[in-house]
């Protein structure tokens, strides 16, 4: 019994096409035995070349022979070469099964001529000369779970990778990589190994690597080996080098932003901040940074890019960039990250400027604390003890206690003011109890999810006759609170203590 070789999904049918970048299929490049034309024949027009590209693999006896065998296998016959064209809508696991037989570094070509298979020159040469279809779909060939918002230029030049693995082994002079250095650069083992000619620390090395690699410092900033070259050489650049590095970085806005925004070039932005010897050099930052401000302050990566710009430079230097913040201070103290960033800006901030920042959360007080960020900020500038901002914020608050203790985020801002007695004074602390136990509403605060911990808090806080009049206030609800399952809390809270009326 004759055993058929398994070869039928190795090459495309005519019909498959590629979204994206397109490619010509398979048979385009050399000769697809298994595949026949239109009229019946063998495709045999272009044939594949090792080696040397001038020159056929086969001779005329072996493509006869290739040809009787494979119809002898009926291999042209197989249902592979009859199925409708892939769906794209599939899951990535099964859209990268069928992109797998494109991938020439993995295949060997079996067919019935046997010890046929692609050599390493002509897999270096496929790939040169596809990297744009190899690598259409970043999500699939990155992995399942690479970032989303990586940008383009990190894409391009991680796909535009030369430096393979057998190459590795000529990582013995720098000299002999002259010329590929950036490829290197992005590799595992070649960032090391320059990374060791950097410890080293001889001149005419470091020069060297700075000609090859000062024009790819933005590439190299983001990619996920050449951040580490990136960094180590920060620290040992002279000025000049520095210089030429910040122009090549700092220049393009755009593309300076997405260095920023990208998870390994935030860290080498971070470093460069740190290593910038004049104030001519962050003077120039600082003017590329302020009209990018606002979109960083709010990404997950750029906003450690401001802060660090906050805390390493002068007062002088980063106003322009306090400015920006407290120009769009609501959209920030509202943002996941951005009400980080608001939090350090007032601490790092004197003068006018400080003024300016606390005056616009607190005449935003209201809607901050009942927001799921913004409630922070007022917590914040409520721990700084500022006597006057704090009053501004009651003055913003009052006739809302009630509400805000039935808020999920407001309710921690209220609970502020009742347990840290030294943000405020007895006679304000007094106000807001009444204001809440003395409401209407008071039984909703007492029953409600939120509230009934804010009227914990506040017959904690409490002395003498308010907390009599409080006292009298709860036991006149009992039948509304002993079966609730938030007013019961309640009423053991006050059981619970020994009152001193």
């Amino acid at each position: 019994m004759e055993r058929f070789h398994d070869d039928a999904d190795l090459f495309p049918s005519h019909e498959f096409t590629m979204p994206g970048n397109l490619m010509p299929p398979l048979d385009a490049f050399f000769g697809n035995p298994y595949l026949q034309s239109d009229s019946g024949s063998h495709s045999n027009s272009t044939l594949l070349t090792l080696g040397n590209h001038n020159s056929s693999p086969f001779l005329n006896s072996d493509l006869a022979l290739v040809e009787s065998q494979i119809a002898r296998l009926s291999l042209a016959q197989s249902p592979a070469f009859l199925s409708p064209q892939p769906n794209y809508n599939d899951s990535r696991r099964s859209y990268a099964e069928r992109n797998g037989i494109y991938e020439m570094r993995q295949m060997r070509v079996q067919s019935a001529a046997r010890g046929f298979q692609i050599n390493s020159d002509f897999e270096d040469f496929w790939m040169s000369n596809n990297s744009a279809y190899d690598h259409h779909n970043i999500n699939i060939n990155m992995g399942y779970n690479h970032h989303q918002g990586a940008n383009s230029m990190e894409v391009e030049r991680y796909y535009g990778r030369t430096w393979r693995p057998r190459q590795r082994a000529s990582l013995t002079s720098l000299e002999d990589l002259r010329g590929k250095v950036f490829a290197v650069a992005r590799d595992q083992q070649g960032c090391r190994f320059l990374q060791s000619k950097f410890e080293e620390g001889k001149v005419e090395d470091i020069e060297m690597i700075f000609m090859e690699l000062k024009d790819h410092i933005c590439e190299l900033m983001v990619d996920q080996f050449g951040n580490y070259l990136v960094q180590k050489f920060l620290a040992i650049c002279n000025h000049d080098q520095m210089t030429q590095l910040l122009m090549n970085v700092v220049s393009d806005e755009y593309r300076f932003m997405n260095i920023c925004v990208n998870t390994h070039g935030s860290r080498s932005v971070q470093k460069l901040l740190e290593y910038l010897t004049t104030a001519d050099q962050r003077r120039f930052v600082i003017s590329v940074l302020k009209r990018i401000t606002l979109p960083l302050t709010k990404d997950p990566n750029g906003h450690h890019v401001i802060q660090y710009c906050l805390k390493l430079f002068t007062f002088e230097e980063k106003k322009h960039i306090l400015n920006v913040i407290a120009d769009h201070c609501m959209e920030i103290a509202t943002d996941k990250n951005g009400c980080c960033v608001l939090q350090l800006c007032v601490e790092h901030s004197a003068g006018d400027t400080r003024d300016r920042l606390i005056s616009e959360i607190n005449n935003n007080a209201i809607m901050l604390s009942e927001h799921l960020y913004g409630n922070y900020v007022v917590q914040y500038i409520l721990g700084l003890k500022i006597p006057q901002a704090t009053a501004d914020i009651i003055t913003q608050l009052r006739g809302s206690f009630v509400p805000l203790s039935m808020s999920k985020y407001g309710s921690n801002v209220v609970e502020k003011f009742l347990k840290e007695k030294e943000i405020i004074q007895e006679s304000q602390r007094v106000s807001i109890i009444e204001e809440i136990i003395y409401s209407p509403h008071f039984l909703r605060v007492l029953q409600d999810p939120y509230g009934n911990y804010v009227a914990q808090t506040s017959f904690a806080a409490s002395k003498g006759g308010l907390r009599s009049a409080m006292v009298s206030l709860i036991q006149a609800n009992t039948p509304n609170l002993h079966s609730h399952p938030h007013g019961k809390r309640v009423l053991q809270c006050i059981k619970g203590n020994k009152m001193r009326l």
